[in-house]
């Protein structure tokens, strides 16, 4: 449990010493509260904009950055020791491979929570200061969106990872899924649905695949359930299974992406060559 517990501040400590994490933090700070100030200037008001309309501009923006610093962080994680000759050191630790690489999950995944939270936190805590606290909890729920999300890709991120043999190899998987996951899918579906290639039904099962497509729809869903925003699949979803169990099936879908790439991460890493 000690030698566990090396690992997960070795890799907590590893990853808030990136500059590009802080970096991270500081601009959805810094966004949280632009897009407030531009809100209610854009209405000739002066001052913060509630958390309604903040989470409802940022829901986008967030949902491009969060996989992105997520994969890299995770792709960089075993690629990066196994190239430096660190990973040979820290698998001579008396703990199984399963235990290092739920390791340097749980640390890794401690450095985003604790940078998403600073930078929103900062935000919300102004923006509450300033407008109160109606629409706090459904703030709150989208950071907590955030973060499921970072969780899934980081899982994935450490599969390129274990998978790839150097990090610039790993860097190059990451960013090819990053861009799968976030640009084509959505032109696919898009395609799908202009050409009447599929039903309301075949896009909804298809929405599942990508958990960037699910952490959006319950996103909106927190937000404003009202199916004009919701769209034609969240629509469908909606009217057959309700509002919470179109939650439930969504929340199930993001816990499937992460348990299932973690498992798949920890078995490789059982068979891995280690240098």
């Amino acid at each position: 449990m000690t030698a566990t517990r090396a690992l997960i501040a070795h890799e907590l400590g590893d990853a808030l010493r990136s500059r590009w994490l802080l970096a991270y933090a500081v601009l959805f700070g810094g966004l949280a509260l632009g897009l407030s100030l531009v809100g209610l200037r854009n209405v000739g008001a002066v001052g913060l904009e509630g958390y309604g309309r903040t989470t409802a501009s940022l829901i986008n923006l967030c949902l491009l950055l969060v996989p992105l610093v997520a994969l890299l962080l995770g792709s960089g994680s075993v690629a990066a020791d196994r190239e430096s000759g660190v990973l040979e050191v820290l698998a001579a630790q008396p703990v199984s491979r399963t235990e290092l690489v739920l390791s340097r999950f749980a640390g890794a995944l401690a450095a985003i929570a604790a940078a998403t939270s600073l930078g929103f936190g900062i935000a919300g805590v102004l923006i509450g200061l300033a407008t109160g606290a109606a629409g706090g909890l459904r703030y709150l729920a989208f950071v907590g969106i955030a973060l499921a999300l970072a969780a899934v890709y980081l899982a994935l991120g450490l599969v390129i990872s274990v998978i790839a043999r150097n990090r610039t190899r790993a860097t190059a998987a990451a960013l090819a899924l990053w861009f799968a996951s976030v640009v084509a899918f959505d032109l696919l579906l898009i395609g799908a649905g202009a050409f009447a290639l599929a039903g309301v039904r075949g896009l909804a099962a298809a929405l599942l695949l990508n958990p960037v497509e699910v952490a959006r729809l319950l996103a909106l869903l927190i937000l404003d359930p009202t199916l004009e925003v919701l769209g034609p699949v969240g629509g469908f979803l909606v009217t057959r299974l309700g509002t919470g169990g179109t939650s439930v099936l969504l929340l199930g879908a993001l816990a499937a992406w992460l348990a299932g790439p973690l498992a798949v991460a920890t078995a490789l890493f059982a068979e891995a060559d280690i240098p």
